[in-house]
């Protein structure tokens, strides 16, 4: 199957809802953000290897940042002013390449705000990556579940700094994975 028009897709959510966003705007709500630095610290270990579109002085920023939020040097709070490097931060933070993969466009089975568990079929069902993004999921719906239970978001964010510390590159498209859904006149993950 050729991909006319790819994409990037995210297997845990970005999701302001119940998703990467809405789990940084929580821990932050909730005076937790330390509960981030598992990713943080990957961040800024592996920001130069993500092969993003950010030019090395948006990367430095992004380094900067995330070493300031870390040694709580920079504050970082709802409504207040955007701190320099900020949008580069959240776009390195949302497209993290080891919660990616690659597919076309209007899929069939998108799941939308949802943990998307066709990429089982792409990356593999037993896979450490798959596992550890199903646990990231899980803990951030635990989390929103009950945010007292801050370890919850501690648990999230140590399985996703497991992500972007070792899943470097966004997982790339394969003909051999999708399928057509005649039904929906759409493309689907096979298996999904």
């Amino acid at each position: 199957m050729a991909v006319p028009s790819a994409m990037y897709h995210h297997t845990v959510p970005k999701s302001p809802k119940v998703g990467l966003i809405w789990l940084w705007n929580a821990v932050l709500e909730g005076g937790v953000l330390t509960a981030a630095t598992p990713v943080l610290n990957a961040i800024i270990q592996n920001v130069d290897k993500y092969g993003t579109t950010l030019v090395p002085t948006d990367r430095q920023q992004v380094k900067d940042l995330a070493t300031g939020i870390k040694n709580k040097t920079i504050t970082h709070q709802a409504g207040a002013a955007r701190p320099t490097g900020w949008d580069s931060f959240a776009q390195i933070y949302i497209w993290l390449p080891g919660n990616l993969f690659t597919g076309p466009r209007n899929r069939a089975d998108d799941p939308g705000d949802k943990f998307d568990a066709a990429v089982r079929f792409v990356i593999g069902a037993s896979s450490a990556q798959y596992k550890t993004l199903q646990a990231v999921d899980a803990k951030i719906a635990q989390f929103a579940k009950d945010r007292k239970k801050t370890g919850h978001a501690e648990e999230a964010y140590a399985n996703l700094g497991t992500v972007a510390r070792t899943n470097l590159q966004r997982t790339p498209f394969s003909s051999a994975q999708w399928t057509w859904d005649s039904g929906k006149n759409k493309p689907k993950v096979k298996g999904s």
